[in-house]
């Protein structure tokens, strides 16, 4: 089931003694897994991960060169990476809704469709890059 947490994750609750074999889904943990996901996924640098060089985005200092002509190649880059390594989003959407250049902070709106499962579950959140360089995700 696409929409499971993963196995690392289970076998990490399995150790702490709080896992429970059950057939419903925990949507707030699948939640938190692609959040988590998504998060170091989005975190990681391009060329970082020798089996996938492509994981991963550009550097946000590199992002930034060219704004706000650049603007729609931070977009489509961060929608690239969401929509290639995090399965278990469909329909991904992002937008930009503010950025300041001079400061060095980036703020996206991400929305998508939880994939498979037995309901189609919308989710929305925030993502915000930092002058330190850093990825942030936020609830919407």
């Amino acid at each position: 089931m696409l929409r499971a947490i993963t196995v690392l994750e289970r076998l990490a609750e399995t150790a702490r003694g709080g896992a429970q074999r059950t057939v419903r889904e925990d949507r707030g943990a699948v939640m938190r897994s692609v959040l988590a996901n998504l998060q170091r996924i989005l975190n990681t640098r391009e060329g970082s991960a020798p089996a996938h060089p492509d994981l991963g985005v550009r550097s946000p200092f590199e992002l930034m060169q060219g704004y706000p002509q650049s603007s729609q190649s931070i977009v489509d880059a961060v929608r690239r990476c969401i929509e290639r390594y995090e399965p278990r989003l469909a329909s991904v959407r992002v937008a930009l809704d503010t950025a300041d250049p001079r400061s060095g902070v980036i703020s996206f709106q991400v929305s998508a469709m939880l994939a498979g499962g037995d309901r189609a579950d919308h989710i929305s959140f925030h993502t915000a890059i930092g002058a330190d360089g850093r990825i942030r995700l936020h609830d919407a």
